[in-house]
């Protein structure tokens, strides 16, 4: 049993690695979205918000969204109730949670979502996102 419950959490184990704005601050996001020419995705959550929950319980922690966006993009999650989460908040019109904001490596505001988004169909939102940089 053990051995099954091991080999478990190697394909249900890994998550995203989100970078926290009470950790570092967006100005340092981009910076580093620049540096390592990733796009910066950025998930806008509010403490309360049942979807906000449920995307971390589901998709944030699918292993095959974990690798994708560890490998492809700076995932950063903002509490929009912290101060500066209310900055982004204003900033970029977050009227709903969870709000999904997809920004260039030059922090260009490029994609938003809203909503709960199973695993395949955010690896596929993502994946047209890069694609409007090409274009």
């Amino acid at each position: 049993m053990f051995v099954f419950m091991a080999g478990l959490s190697q394909v249900y184990g890994q998550q995203m690695n989100f970078l926290k704005m009470q950790e570092i601050s967006f100005e340092d996001v981009l910076k580093k979205a620049k540096s390592e020419n990733k796009m910066i995705f950025m998930d806008v959550y509010a403490v309360w918000c049942g979807p906000c929950k449920l995307m971390d319980k589901t998709t944030f922690s699918d292993s095959l969204v974990a690798k994708k966006f560890n490998a492809e993009f700076i995932a950063y999650k903002v509490n929009a109730e912290d101060v500066p989460g209310r900055v982004i908040v204003q900033k970029y019109m977050v009227n709903a949670f969870p709000t999904y904001l997809f920004f260039s490596p030059d922090g260009e505001l490029v994609n938003r979502l809203e909503g709960v988004f199973p695993p395949k169909l955010l690896m596929d939102e993502a994946d047209y996102t890069k694609g409007l940089l090409k274009k």
